[in-house]
């Protein structure tokens, strides 16, 4: 999030709230992308069954307790749940601070 500050503070092209905001949908959605891609590779694999990149969820989805066991799967998506609460934790945190500092640039996107 530091990063994040910097560049709005410094850099040229990221000096409004319409280019920031743009900038945390891409990290945020490169977020969402990374926790799937582990959850649909965690599926418990068959004896001589490679794992494939780009796994597809099978129709049943992720209540397949074949493909799924359970005590893999909620360790997975607690992970997805404590990541999101700390980027939101460190972003409010990062948000506070600037406040404390009036004459610099303001963390003020929209949070949706």
């Amino acid at each position: 999030m530091n990063s994040i500050k910097m560049i709005h503070t410094i850099a040229r092209y990221y000096n409004t709230n319409e280019r920031m905001t743009g900038l945390f949908i891409k990290i945020t959605n490169q977020m969402i992308r990374k926790c799937k891609d582990n959850i649909l590779e965690s599926k418990k694999l068959k004896p001589g069954e490679q794992r494939k990149k780009g796994a597809v969820l099978p129709e049943e989805g992720l209540w397949s307790s074949e493909d799924y066991p359970p005590e893999q799967l909620i360790p997975m998506l607690e992970s997805c749940l404590e990541l999101n609460a700390a980027y939101q934790k460190q972003y409010e945190f990062t948000k506070e601070r600037l406040m404390n500092m009036p004459k610099g640039k303001q963390f003020e996107f929209n949070t949706n």
